[in-house]
């Protein structure tokens, strides 16, 4: 297996992407199309996401491939395992669920989920549902992840018995590495 090719490999090659762009391990943008793929700003590509901008299916048949832009506009998250066809846009203020194969546009502010992706619900609302719960269910601070390296024994076990027989998740605010 392919180790990870770095983003300025890409954006040397024409990918265009803006900025607090979040890229996760082992995640594939087409390196033979990347010129035409586009990545607005806040957006993040969780593990494993694959963007594709070409399609080799009729090459045997036919001697053609097929390729056509991928446009993932701001403040966009891609769940771990999605895919994203060619020909695609994805709008702003958009969630992907983990494992979804986007085959066809998703609109502004919706959360799309599945194998196809479909639509299946509004960001704003998910993002409101999200922010009632925090400090109701178990909240956390940074410290309880983000350094793996700092995390104490006492952190570990403490989270160990919070989730042990409760189906509920918690909340972990966001931080951020050291070097």
């Amino acid at each position: 297996m392919y180790g990870d090719i770095p983003t300025s490999y890409f954006t040397k090659r024409g990918m265009k992407i803006g900025k607090n762009f979040n890229r996760q391990s082992g995640t594939r943008m087409d390196p033979s199309h990347c010129w035409l793929i586009t990545i607005g700003d806040d957006v993040t590509l969780a593990n494993k996401v694959q963007i594709l901008a070409h399609d080799d299916s009729p090459r045997i048949y036919t001697g053609y491939g097929r390729i056509g832009r991928v446009v993932i506009g701001n403040r966009v998250f891609v769940g771990a395992n999605s895919t994203i066809l060619m020909n695609i846009k994805i709008g702003d203020d958009v969630i992907i669920a983990a494992g979804s194969v986007v085959t066809s546009d998703i609109p502004d502010g919706c959360i799309a989920a599945g194998v196809p992706a479909k639509v299946i619900g509004k960001t704003k609302d998910y993002i409101e549902r999200e922010k009632s719960q925090i400090g109701v269910a178990p909240t956390f601070d940074s410290s309880y992840s983000y350094d793996h390296a700092k995390v104490t024994e006492q952190q570990k076990e403490e989270l160990r018995k919070t989730f042990e027989n409760t189906p509920q998740v918690g909340y972990l605010e966001l931080g951020y590495y050291e070097d």
